[in-house]
């Protein structure tokens, strides 16, 4: 199995759970993410980023009044979204429909237990050899009762938990690689539908992470350094992918699914 050690200098790269997923799903939509082609904020994304600010403002500072609700959704929206905003152009009566939508998401958060509470937005950040960086955030941190590992959970603003377990996959090495110690669970829980998946990880699990990982850093520098395409996968997934409109396999399977 490929480790980090056996990688051969090379172009800088940042590796996150959102490259690895990407990679798995089409090789050639990563490969754009690493040349600055990035999908445009939606208003999904953008709703799941503000209720994932407040899920963890919760978290760490303590339930949200109702008559404070709002208010405290255009703090976090000026303090760290502000930019998606923008760029959405939101009247004030979408944005106003959006906090109300948020608020629901944030009523259903609120009935679940969160004992052994750890950590809000735990940043992984680590370089397991050079020129390479493993970095990202996962939503929450908890003690594992009867361990001394941790449980980590990934909250889901949406009904879709598909490609879920890649990116707990992915969150389970990173973690590790970072701390030294592997968690004992990772869970994705939908706050829409209470449905979940869990991974526990084991020791061969980290180590064929870590292997595709490796292999996937290998490609893509390989591909920018001699300045060719990786292999594009179709999908469902297509219709966000800012490379569509010089994809002729995406805009078909987009016309099939349609």
């Amino acid at each position: 199995m490929a480790t980090f050690d056996d990688l051969a200098p090379g172009e800088s790269i940042t590796v996150s759970a959102t490259l690895y997923t990407t990679y798995r799903q089409c090789p050639q939509q990563a490969l754009g993410r690493l040349q600055g082609f990035y999908p445009p904020t939606t208003r999904a994304s953008f709703k799941g980023s503000l209720a994932h600010r407040i899920f963890a403002r919760h978290l760490e500072s303590g339930p949200i009044a109702p008559d404070d609700f709002e208010m405290v959704c255009r703090q976090e929206v000026g303090a760290n979204l502000g930019g998606a905003m923008s760029s959405l152009h939101l009247k004030p009566s979408d944005f106003r429909s959006l906090v109300t939508e948020v608020g629901d998401l944030y009523q259903r958060f609120d009935a679940i237990p969160v004992d052994g509470f750890l950590e809000a937005e735990a940043l992984l950040d680590h370089e397991p050899a050079s020129g390479v960086r493993l970095r990202g955030r996962v939503d929450a941190v908890f003690s594992d009762p009867g361990s001394d590992a941790v449980r980590i959970v990934d909250w889901k603003t949406g009904h879709d938990l598909e490609g879920s377990k890649p990116q707990l996959d992915f969150y389970a090495m990173a973690w590790t690689e970072t701390h030294g110690q592997q968690p004992a669970s990772l869970e994705a829980l939908s706050l829409r539908t209470g449905e979940k998946v869990v991974v526990e990880p084991s020791h061969s699990d980290i180590d064929r992470v870590k292997g595709e990982v490796v292999s996937m850093i290998e490609e893509l520098r390989t591909a920018m350094e001699s300045d060719t395409d990786l292999p594009r996968t179709a999908g469902p997934y297509c219709r966000w992918c800012p490379l569509l409109d010089d994809c002729s396999e995406g805009s078909v399977a987009l016309a099939i699914l349609a």
